[in-house]
């Protein structure tokens, strides 16, 4: 053997063994790089399994939302349901029972002039022109009597005259026309209506249009002691009580 061929034997090895070195180090870099990817795809899959996670829990929430809203809307519309129902059968209890209600007053009529009472308001059908008032009172036992004459014109033909009073014991009650023909008028009923505080006289004809009319009224009643109508108070003066 030549030493060229030594040399290259020897270049040889050295070559192979080079060679050699530089396939265990691909080899060990092979592996890294095979770790390295085997490892990348477990991560990878562990943060699409949270994402999953979240994005089933975000749309379970959305769900639940929708249908809480859905349940509040049907049970509201229900409850009006309910309301309008019940409202409307009252109206029908109510008109129901109207008819069958006592003489007092409370008897069913379809307009403020068939039952100008259950107003507020007195109704302005007549307009008065003139009062006269007396009273006498009596202290010995906190009562009082009164009288009334009270001149009014009508201004749109009714049968109704309609009062303020609260708590008046009425004795009598007289109407008399002033027209051509003047005369007590027939008074076909008369009542207290307390819910509104007055009193109603009812007559047989109606009252006409630019016609002048009185009404007269004698009553009692209690002198009250609390702040309301014809009310007592009282101070003391030398120690004795007024």
């Amino acid at each position: 053997m030549s030493l060229n061929d030594k040399r290259g034997k020897g270049l040889s090895f050295t070559s192979m063994g080079i060679e050699d070195n530089s396939m265990r180090n691909g080899r060990g870099l092979s592996d890294q790089w095979a770790d390295s990817v085997v490892v990348r795809p477990r991560t990878t899959e562990r943060h699409i399994t949270v994402h999953k996670k979240l994005v089933l829990g975000f749309a379970i929430s959305i769900l639940t939302l929708i249908i809480v809203t859905a349940i509040a809307v049907l049970l509201s519309v229900s409850f009006e349901d309910c309301a309008v129902a019940e409202s409307s059968s009252r109206a029908g209890n109510s008109s129901s029972t109207k008819p069958n209600q006592s003489r007092d007053g409370n008897f069913n009529h379809r307009d403020e002039d068939s039952q100008p009472w259950r107003h507020l308001r007195l109704p302005s059908s007549l307009r008065p022109r003139h009062y006269d008032l007396r009273l006498s009172v009596y202290m010995d036992n906190f009562t009082f009597s009164g009288e009334v004459n009270i001149e009014f014109e009508c201004v749109n033909s009714t049968k109704f005259i309609v009062l303020h009073t609260d708590r008046l014991d009425v004795e009598k009650v007289v109407v008399y026309s002033d027209n051509k023909k003047p005369g007590v008028m027939r008074i076909h009923r008369q009542f207290h209506y307390p819910s509104n505080q007055v009193y109603v006289i009812a007559l047989h004809r109606e009252m006409k249009p630019l016609r002048t009319y009185k009404v007269n009224i004698t009553f009692e009643a209690q002198i009250e002691n609390e702040l309301l109508g014809f009310f007592r108070s009282s101070y003391v003066l030398h120690g004795e009580r007024r």
